[in-house]
């Protein structure tokens, strides 16, 4: 499970090729490192470790009126609308 990888001057490793390639982590690229559950992660660039936190960010502040079924079935009725007055 996984390569050893020696731990040099202040604390530097080399993450092997393969990873580096699978990953799509290229020379120059930022990776984040953190500790979950007592174990150094290291995620690639551009990833989104918790998505559902990403998404729930977004609707700090708006305020929903009704029901969130509601408000879907409000929003598809206007989008079925706007495609019926564009095929016309």
């Amino acid at each position: 499970m996984g390569e050893q990888v020696k731990v040099l001057q202040k604390g530097k490793i080399t993450i092997p090729a393969d990873i580096r390639q699978k990953l799509g982590i290229n020379e120059g690229d930022w990776v984040t490192v953190k500790i979950m559950d007592n174990k150094v992660v290291i995620l690639p660039p551009n990833t989104v470790p918790n998505p559902t936190e990403l998404l729930r960010s977004l609707g700090k502040g708006l305020k929903v009126k009704g029901t969130v079924k509601q408000q879907l079935l409000k929003a598809s009725a206007v989008g079925i609308e706007e495609k019926l007055s564009r095929s016309k």
